[in-house]
């Protein structure tokens, strides 16, 4: 109590040197080391303010004050006491609030719409334009003493602690700086460095999220264009254009330079692609200072590439997008010489036309390919008339036609031709033999030369499939197809008078992946004449008719051939049908080597048939 009145007179007897009175609004404050809650009571009973102290509220003050004071001042060098001390003034239209400072930041709400204008509220602005950083260095002499006031770098966001009614103050002032300014955006043209690479490094430089700068500038690249896009303050910009500018320089010796190798497409054949290419490009530029040169290696199937990087970078990237892995495509055929309704035993349907507009077409089939378009239906009745005709087998599985055409003594299975080919390129295969032809000769009577001589000319002859498969969108396949079936005549022998029986399919498809396509109608017409005598008897005029007879044979055959296209997408699905493929072989394998041990069984003679003979026993 003693204690706390000296400083009570202390602080008076401070006061009484001021040389102006209230009444003149001029005081003097002079006081060392005064009780605070003394301070506080001579502010009360002069500004006659209600005022609450915080029992954590205490501690001496000393105020030095060489010139008088108006009492607005007096009561702002007050405050700025309490603020030094860790002490906040809160304001109230009932009293005056002394409490810590850290009181009266803690437990405050999210600023709303409405409340009381003495509420200490938390609001958050973001900020659009500026730095929110450099916002609290012009912000802070602007608000109140006891208002705290923070950024947020991550979210470019101020935080604010204040009263509810300074609060919109503060959201105006706000508003009012964050403008755009003269930020804009700028294109910068590279000629010799590479967008990508430029653009990498700078955002090395300036890392997103990074606050200030990342705020005030953005950064992107063109591909197309190989140039930079930058946004932000001109200062920025201004830096930037000057790094770049740097960087953007032509390397001595090789730098333009990159060789290239390629995984599955042919680099001779992307030479003179892209060696079009980039002239197009420089045409359209008018640009022809650049000298560009594409090169292959064969050895390590390679691109040589001696380019602008704007030029190479547009290569490269054609270079990706051709340079893929295709699907291939396995075609298994089955060519088959049937005699009779086979197809309709089998269970083909025939939707097909005479597309060789000669003679009719399938028997109760559409005339029209409009009409196969329409999906019209056939009778499935039929004999396949003449011309080409096709159809799908109801069963996709070409083992199991060659199981059903392999238990008719109707077909003829002539061959089993197999191809893998890569999408969009032929593939051909031939069974057959090279024959020769003569296809000229000359005498030694001939008066043109005394030498005689003959020019033959072997083809080959036999079955041959050329297929050229083109997988289309949803696993559909383009099958242009070239099938031909070529035999010798047996009634000839010499190469001079050969004739050769030849029947061939070309045609273009459109097959689903896994589905069986039959072509059908090349039918060939065999008439064969017979004629059985007795010798010697069946020569005599007349009476020889008696002694023999004659028969003739008509025999009509149709050429089958079954498409089945299997589309292999990736290694496990090859496996999967090679798997399959080399069961089926050992399953055909095993059947004929169960046929031909049936076969020997009947044809051996069991032993005890035949009279056997011991020879006697040798005598000594």
């Amino acid at each position: 109590m003693f204690n706390y009145r000296s400083q009570l007179y202390a602080l008076l007897c401070c006061l009484l040197m001021i040389n102006s009175s209230w009444a003149d609004d001029k005081l003097r404050m002079n006081m060392r080391d005064a009780d605070i809650r003394a301070l506080i009571q001579w502010v009360a009973d002069n500004t006659g303010k209600n005022i609450v102290v915080h029992k954590e509220v205490q501690g001496n003050v000393t105020v030095i004050s060489p010139e008088p004071l108006s009492r607005k001042d007096a009561y702002q060098v007050f405050l700025s006491v309490l603020d030094v001390h860790g002490y906040a003034a809160i304001e109230t239209e009932q009293a005056l609030k002394i409490i810590p400072k850290n009181i009266a930041t803690s437990g405050l709400t999210l600023a709303k719409n409405s409340g009381q204008n003495a509420d200490m509220v938390v609001s958050v602005v973001k900020v659009q334009h500026i730095s929110a950083q450099k916002l609290v260095a012009n912000l802070r002499p602007l608000i109140s003493k006891e208002a705290v006031l923070s950024a947020n770098p991550e979210s470019n966001s101020l935080i604010i602690a204040d009263r509810y009614n300074n609060i919109n103050h503060i959201r105006k002032l706000i508003t009012e700086l964050d403008q755009s300014g003269d930020s804009e955006i700028e294109l910068i043209k590279l000629k010799y460095a590479n967008a990508a690479d430029i653009l990498n490094s700078l955002q090395s430089l300036i890392p997103a999220n990074s606050g200030n700068d990342s705020q005030q500038l953005s950064l992107s690249m063109d591909e197309r264009s190989n140039s930079l896009l930058v946004a932000g303050e001109a200062s920025k910009r201004a830096q930037i254009k000057k790094l770049v500018a740097q960087l953007d320089t032509e390397l001595m010796g090789d730098g333009n330079t990159q060789v290239i190798y390629l995984h599955y497409v042919d680099a001779k054949e992307l030479v003179p692609i892209l060696k079009s290419l980039s002239s197009s490009i420089q045409s359209d530029k008018k640009e022809t200072t650049s000298a560009i040169s594409i090169e292959s290696s064969a050895t390590t199937n390679a691109l040589i590439i001696n380019a602008p990087p704007a030029m190479l970078n547009t290569m490269k990237r054609v270079i990706q997008q051709v340079d893929i892995r295709r699907a291939q495509v396995l075609v298994e055929a089955l060519v088959v010489e049937v005699s009779g309704d086979v197809g309709e035993d089998l269970g083909i349907s025939w939707v097909s036309e005479d597309l060789s507009n000669v003679g009719d077409g399938v028997a109760g089939a559409v005339n029209t390919l409009g009409d196969l378009t329409a999906g019209g239906e056939i009778d499935g009745q039929f004999v396949p008339g003449r011309g080409l005709t096709f159809g799908y087998f109801d069963n996709g599985d070409l083992q199991a036609a060659i199981r059903a055409l392999d238990a008719t003594t109707k077909a003829n299975i002539l061959s089993t031709p197999t191809v893998v080919a890569i999408d969009n390129e032929e593939a051909s295969l031939l069974v057959g033999q090279n024959v020769p032809f003569i296809t000229g000769q000359a005498t030694g009577s001939s008066s043109s030369t005394n030498d005689p001589f003959t020019t033959i000319e072997r083809q080959d002859v036999g079955i041959s499939l050329v297929v050229t498969p083109r997988i289309n969108r949803g696993d559909s396949i383009t099958l242009e197809i070239k099938q031909k079936t070529e035999s010798i005549a047996p009634s000839l022998a010499t190469a001079s008078d050969l004739i050769t029986n030849k029947r061939e399919i070309i045609t273009k498809a459109l097959i689903k992946d896994g589905q069986m396509l039959v072509l059908g109608g090349l039918i060939s017409d065999e008439l064969t004449e017979k004629e059985e005598r007795v010798p010697v008897l069946g020569s005599i005029p007349i009476l020889g008719a008696l002694f023999s007879s004659s028969s003739t044979d008509h025999v009509k055959k149709n050429l089958m051939v079954f498409i089945h296209p299997i589309i292999l997408k990736d290694d496990q699905h090859i496996n999967e049908v090679t798997q399959r493929r080399y069961q089926f072989m050992q399953e055909l394998r095993a059947r004929s080597q169960k046929q031909q041990w049936q076969h020997e069984i009947k044809s051996n003679t069991k032993m005890e048939d035949y009279s056997t003979y011991t020879p006697a026993a040798a005598t000594m």
